[in-house]
């Protein structure tokens, strides 16, 4: 009998320590900057066009990714990383851009743009420009009329590869990023 007490103690030392707790079960925790948020990646194979992705972050409690402009650079390495990670290796001997390997995030454009002119671009909730950007070459192209914003996947003849920002049109498909503040029921 003390065995088992043992035994379930550790068990909930084991989960206490985790970090896991601060977000729902399948979010993962972000700590780019100097608090904790939560990330819920699509499924593989869950595409939805950027208005209908928004609707299901707000399903699930949260909202599209946004990268705040004070952490923005390193929380776009954080979730690049997560996205990799979920993705895993491409097919070996298919390089190039994937376009149907993109990830939303919550930023658009008003008006003409191009990789000369990046354009006026602004987050969604807040209405701020984007004062920093992480573009692939060659982009944005603002072709027909792209005024949305999506991480793509360029990856090499191995399979390896690297997210960018890519336009994408606001009506076209890819997979979504949510985000939410932290479970608050360690503050009670």
């Amino acid at each position: 009998k003390m065995l088992r007490q043992i035994a379930a103690l550790a068990l909930v030392a084991l989960a206490n320590s985790q970090d896991t707790h601060y977000c729902p079960d399948g979010w993962l925790v972000n700590d780019a900057g100097s608090s904790i948020g939560c990330i819920l990646l699509g499924g593989l194979d869950e595409r939805l066009n950027k208005h209908d992705a928004g609707l299901v972050c707000e399903g699930h409690g949260g909202w599209l990714l946004e990268l705040d402009e004070r952490h923005s650079v390193h929380k776009n390495n954080v979730i690049k990383g997560m996205i990799s990670d979920k993705v895993g290796q491409g097919n070996w001997g298919i390089p190039g851009m994937k376009y149907d390997d993109q990830w939303w995030i919550a930023a658009t454009v008003n008006g003409h743009h191009s990789d000369h002119n990046y354009g006026n671009w602004t987050w969604d909730s807040t209405g701020h420009e984007v004062t920093w950007f992480d573009w692939y070459d060659g982009e944005p192209s603002d072709y027909h009329g792209e005024n949305c914003l999506t991480y793509l996947r360029d990856q090499d003849i191995f399979g390896y590869g690297a997210y960018h920002w890519n336009d994408w049109d606001c009506d076209w498909v890819a997979r979504y990023i949510c985000e939410a503040p932290p479970s608050n029921y360690l503050d009670d």
